[in-house]
């Protein structure tokens, strides 16, 4: 080390310094150069990164050399310790000894220092340095993401999503930060004895051969998991953390098990999901419409504490809902359509009501710009027909279709109709109608596909402030009246109906299973029991809760009842027969070790498919100017992917 002064001299002579205004937001620079280091000699780069708000500096760097040699980065003090002793002993952000090293962090505010040592020997070193201030917060439909900031010596407690509690999974955990922190996964039932504590390390698992930049767990119990990020330096730790729940299926008892099953909306649901004597399976729909048949014959709602939510104290509702995903040049989307009967039912009226909400992720927002109608308006992130909401008497037996249709409107965006088809209002109609109340458009000109979709391979994506997302369901469920309550029914007779458009058929078919519950709907009610018929048909009356599993769909049946529905490509009623159609016949199955996935009535994008489809790979993010403030790091794994490549060809060279 007796030459470590007069190399300082040298270093500062010839060694150029970045100087960057502080209000700059912005940073960009890179290094790429070979440098000759003599034995007991190091080579250093002094940057300054200065506030990038509301953009956060990242950088990668690399050395390869003919001799071990030690790279670190290091801020201004530790730099000056380590020029006044020749010693890392006092601190450093990174370090790395060996022929080729390699890492990734984040950059706060602040001058800071590249150094290359040549501890042993002299060395002929190739040096790299990436510093970058264009990530910033970034939608997300993929992955669970936040920034957060550790104080000295301390942790932060992630709770993972509660979907893990419904099946095996695999996870996959990503983390950066500004200075070396530690991860750790511990699930609640395992007497604290973590699953994985990795390294001190500024990014996970930051590998060349092969490429990782994350920890991944295969084959976990259910149960509920926490990770937790310990900063055991005397600084704060800015850390970027991300996260993504692959079950094996989801379960639709979540949400009850949650509600201790005291309540539920009870009806028919399909979740893409066939439980078949305890062996599960998976399968996915895509349609592009959805129907719900009722025929009510008695039916009475009441509760005392429902103006407390501004409700009527007998109202109650029947609800048709599915979860819409929209691909906008390969970001997708997650939109929530409903249609909705909300009955007074202690005058016999009925209103036509519907909403929309946008449930990509934690803050989705919807606004009066981009979902509009002549009947409605945003209210409360809610797309509703609050302008023009007709009410209508009804008189029992009353019996109709709910009508839930999507399709593209070239170079605009989504067109959502919400119709109903009157079969029987007391009396049986001589010439039923379809009556079409409200039709909305998602402006997104970029949209290139849509569908209506149930899935049993994931849950929708939501960030890190909530415990769990919806499914990808399809639901007709009877519950309060709104603004979520909890209804009880004093009397109630009715036979609910939920099928999908099958485009290859040419008509409506059954979903290859159902529940008796719904899962996404927030209205709810404690006394409705469900029988299920058949074919796609449930009764329900008052009693007991039960929340069940109702059928698995045999090979071939048909039904006799005739209906009227309209075709989504045509604007015109048609009276047609409902027709099942064996699930082989309409389905294309694909089957694992663990799922099978049967895809009907697939018009739609292959990227919608393969998300939704995806429970073992790992996604890119996808973003939306109506999507949640999730954050992604698409542009990081990039980063890192380059600087891969950029080192494996490098070897080669050498």
């Amino acid at each position: 080390m007796k030459y470590l002064f007069l190399l300082l001299i040298i270093i500062f002579s010839y060694i150029p310094i970045i100087t960057i205004s502080s209000s700059s937001t912005t940073i960009n620079y890179v290094i790429n150069a070979t440098e000759k280091i003599p034995s007991n000699y190091y080579f250093c780069y002094r940057f300054y990164v200065p506030n990038t708000s509301p953009n956060v500096a990242f950088g990668v760097y690399y050395t390869i050399s003919n001799t071990s040699v030690i790279t670190a980065i290091l801020t201004s003090s530790q730099f000056l310790a380590f020029n006044q002793t020749g010693s890392f002993s006092k601190g450093y952000v990174t370090l790395q000894n060996g022929t080729l090293n390699f890492d990734g962090l984040l950059f706060t505010q602040g001058t800071y220092y590249l150094v290359v040592y040549a501890y042993q020997s002299s060395a002929k070193v190739q040096i790299f340095l990436n510093i970058s201030s264009n990530l910033q917060e970034q939608n997300s439909s993929t992955f669970v993401g936040d920034f957060i900031t550790i104080p000295p010596y301390q942790s932060e407690l992630i709770r993972i999503h509660y979907e893990t509690i419904g099946s095996p999974f695999n996870l996959t955990i990503f983390g950066i930060s500004n200075q070396t922190v530690v991860y750790s996964l511990y699930n609640i039932n395992s007497s604290n004895r973590p699953i994985l504590v990795s390294p001190p390390t500024t990014v996970t698992n930051l590998g060349v051969s092969p490429l990782t930049y994350n920890y991944t767990l295969r084959d976990l119990s259910p149960g509920i998991y926490y990770l937790t990020i310990e900063n055991n330096h005397s600084t704060p730790a800015l850390v970027y953390f991300m996260y993504k729940v692959y079950p094996e299926y989801v379960n639709p008892f979540i949400y009850p098990m949650l509600r201790s099953g005291a309540y539920a909306p009870m009806g028919i649901a399909s979740y893409g999901v066939i439980n078949q004597s305890g062996i599960i399976t998976t399968y996915t729909v895509l349609t592009n419409s959805i129907i719900g048949f009722g025929n009510i014959t008695s039916i009475l709602a009441y509760n005392t504490s429902a103006p407390e939510v501004g409700v009527s104290p007998y109202e109650a509702s029947l609800q048709l809902n599915a979860m819409l995903v929209v691909d906008s040049n390969g970001s997708l989307y997650t939109y929530w359509p409903q249609n909705v009967l909300i009955f007074f039912t202690n005058q016999s009226e009925v209103e036509l009501h519907d909403n929309v909400l946008n449930v990509t992720g934690d803050n989705a927002t919807l606004t009066n710009n981009s979902i509009t109608s002549p009947n409605g308006y945003v209210y409360n992130n809610y797309y509703g027909n609050y302008l023009n909401a007709p009410i209508l008497p009804y008189r029992t037996p009353f019996a109709f279709y709910l009508i839930l249709n999507e399709s593209i409107v070239e170079g605009q965006g989504v067109q959502i109709t919400m119709a109903i088809e009157v079969l029987q209002n007391g009396s049986v109609l001589n010439n039923p109608r379809v009556y079409t109340f409200d039709t909305i458009l998602i402006h997104d000109p970029l949209a290139e596909a849509s569908a209506l979709v149930v899935s049993g391979n994931a849950y929708t994506p939501v960030g890190a402030h909530s415990i769990i997302g919806n499914y990808y369901d399809a639901e007709l469920v009877f519950g309060g009246g709104g603004n979520g309550e909890i209804t009880t029914f004093k009397q109630l007779s009715a036979e609910l109906g939920l099928y999908y458009y099958n485009v290859t058929t040419g008509s409506y078919v059954p979903f290859p299973s159902y529940y008796s519950f719904g899962a996404d709907t927030a209205e709810a009610t404690y006394n409705v029991h469900v029988n299920y018929l058949g074919n796609g048909l449930v009764t329900v009356s008052t009693g007991k809760l039960d929340l069940m599993y109702l059928s698995t769909q045999s090979n071939s049946f048909t039904t006799t009842t005739t209906t009227t529905t309209q075709s989504t490509s045509t604007t015109t009623s048609t009276t047609t027969t409902t027709t099942t159609q064996s699930t082989s016949s309409t389905t294309t199955t694909t089957t694992s070790s663990t799922t099978e996935t049967s895809v009907s009535s697939s018009t739609e994008s292959s990227s919608i498919h393969s998300i939704i489809n995806s429970t073992t790979s790992i996604n890119s993010t996808s973003t939306s100017p109506q999507a949640s403030s999730e954050l992604g790091l698409g542009i990081i794994i990039l980063l890192i992917i380059i600087i891969v490549v950029a080192i494996v060809l490098l070897r080669r060279r050498h």
